[in-house]
């Protein structure tokens, strides 16, 4: 299969119209035309098909697409690490990150990674972490910073795991909720600003997918109950809004407690569920390893 055969068939998948596709790679329809067509001339069969609005991978489109993307974005780290060994340093540093760890620790990572380093650029992705590690495997990253929050990490083989810090998860409050404030001269005042999960047995919780419910599912078991999930919801702009609407109470990492919502009450916990947080590069050297390491320096003296 011919790399332009393959740019062609990826670009018309993704604009889903022979035209526009062309008009985006800078080429006639025609000549856009013949490289589909060589291609399905070399697998023997056809790849697209028409529809109504213009084209779509027929069965065998689907099957190649997958693979088709992931071997021109090889081929683009490729050419970048060649690029990067004839000048010696690598400009671009891609660095993938949970959304919580960005919000909390990366930016003073960057401020110190930048001082040390300021002609390299460094771009950020969110995502979850059993994507951002097969990512990173790829080359479509240099760095990760990774959570075990759902529990555990996953295979990584090829990886090196650096610890960076435990994140001890907190609880979210609605204001007006009774354990927003506690009399502090009450003579059962353990301590003002933390609660035991007991407390919350009655109360409904805001979670997102099934892995994180799991914590708070063993969190919750250790106190004696089992919680009401009553909303499920991903993000953690999402949950703060719940939670201040009085939907619930959730948890969520004290890393975040910097960014969170004014109108939320935040109390730390008696037997809080702990996260581990994680940088990860690959093993094999690559051109990038060197900027990849400092990151993870800055990372570390930030944490």
């Amino acid at each position: 299969m011919d790399i332009p055969g393959l740019r062609a068939f990826c670009a018309v998948c993704r604009e889903g119209s022979i035209s526009a596709a062309a008009l985006n790679l800078g080429y006639s329809q025609s000549a856009l035309s013949r490289q589909i067509a060589g291609l399905e001339a070399e697998l023997k069969t056809a790849l697209l098909e028409r529809h109504a609005r213009g084209v779509r991978p027929t069965p065998a489109g689907e099957a190649l697409l997958d693979h088709a993307v992931l071997i021109l974005r090889r081929l683009e780290r490729a050419e970048r690490d060649v690029a990067a060994s004839h000048t010696y340093a690598v400009t671009r540093l891609h660095v993938g990150t949970v959304p919580s760890v960005a919000a909390g620790l990366l930016p003073n990572a960057l401020s110190a990674f930048t001082a040390e380093h300021p002609r390299v650029r460094v771009a950020f992705t969110e995502n979850v972490t059993p994507n951002l590690l097969p990512r990173l495997l790829d080359g479509d990253l240099d760095v990760a910073v990774v959570t075990d929050y759902p529990p555990g990490v996953p295979a990584h083989d090829g990886l090196t795991m650096t610890h960076l810090f435990d994140d001890a998860l907190v609880c979210l409050l609605p204001a007006d909720h009774p354990l927003a404030t506690v009399d502090r001269n009450s003579d059962n005042n353990r301590n003002a600003d933390t609660v035991d999960l007991a407390e919350l047995a009655h109360d409904t919780w805001v979670e997102d997918y099934a892995g994180a419910a799991s914590v708070l599912t063993a969190a919750c078991a250790r106190a004696g109950f089992a919680p009401r999930i009553d909303i499920e919801c991903g993000s953690w702009l999402g949950k703060q809004a719940f939670v201040a609407a009085g939907h619930g109470v959730a948890l969520a990492p004290s890393l975040l407690i910097p960014s969170l919502r004014p109108d939320l009450a935040v109390r730390s916990l008696t037997d809080p569920p702990t996260r581990n947080v994680y940088a990860a590069v690959r093993t094999l050297p690559d051109p990038a390893r060197e900027q990849a390491a400092a990151f993870v320096d800055a990372l570390l003296a930030c944490a």
